[in-house]
């Protein structure tokens, strides 16, 4: 009498939704990301009465560290999760990531905002920005 071993079938194809919707939460956090993550401010600095007035016009852009860092996220999350062999590791992997997907979007907009808003653009115009964002000068 021969006993045959039978490999354990997959855990990862049962989890297919879990993945697609994962995939579509992310999706829809990155769109809205690149879409709410923009800001613009504008005005003139006169330094003395007798001296031009120097106008600015500043505008926050989404970074694209943060798509890279959601995609990444999203591939490591896909890899554990195929390499996985206990339907608790599955779920807990698939509920981090899902957390990090909207996290991570939203933490790095509030931070960019609160960056964009709280600095002086007197530091601007001397050239100290907060990260993406681009400043265009104009003498007056």
């Amino acid at each position: 009498m021969t006993t045959t071993i039978v490999a354990p079938a997959p855990l990862i194809g049962h989890y297919v939704p879990e993945i697609h919707a994962l995939a579509r939460r992310g999706l829809l956090w990155a769109v809205l990301y690149g879409l709410f993550a923009r800001g613009s401010s504008g005005g003139c600095l006169a330094p003395d009465a007798a001296a031009d007035a120097v106008c600015y016009t500043a505008v926050l852009n989404p970074s694209p560290l943060v798509w890279l860092a959601m995609a990444v996220v999203f591939v490591v999350s896909l890899g554990r999760t195929s390499k996985a062999t206990d339907i608790v590791v599955i779920r807990r992997i698939l509920s981090r990531a899902a957390t990090a997907m909207w996290v991570i979007p939203l933490a790095v907009a509030g931070l960019s905002f609160w960056a964009f808003f709280a600095s002086s653009p007197e530091a601007w115009v001397g050239g100290t920005l907060p990260p993406n964002v681009t400043v265009r000068i104009d003498a007056g």
